[in-house]
């Protein structure tokens, strides 16, 4: 089992750097995959395109997903995008 932390800020300031350092890992991970959205403090539409761009490249190379902790932010601006579904995330209300 292979787990990917997330920032605690995900944000278009930091999604380029961010990017760089989630494809890095994505190269030594295994299936099942943990992604640890425990510190997730502050996220962004640009956040949310990273982390849906993440879970899409995971599926692609047919790895099993789980969410560990997911934070309130990140559900409920999951929800508010209607990105929810997609992330296999559960709803905030």
């Amino acid at each position: 089992m292979s787990s990917i932390p997330l920032p605690s800020t995900l944000t278009i300031q930091s999604v380029a750097a961010d990017h760089a350092q989630l494809s890095e890992l994505l190269n030594t991970v295994e299936s099942p995959v943990t992604i640890d959205a425990s510190s997730i403090e502050e996220i962004d539409t640009a956040g949310m395109q990273l982390v849906l761009s993440l879970v899409n490249q995971l599926h692609s190379q047919s790895f099993d997903t789980q969410w560990q902790s997911p934070t309130d932010v990140l559900l409920h601006t999951a929800d508010v995008l209607g990105m929810s579904e997609a992330l296999a995330l559960p709803s905030s209300t």
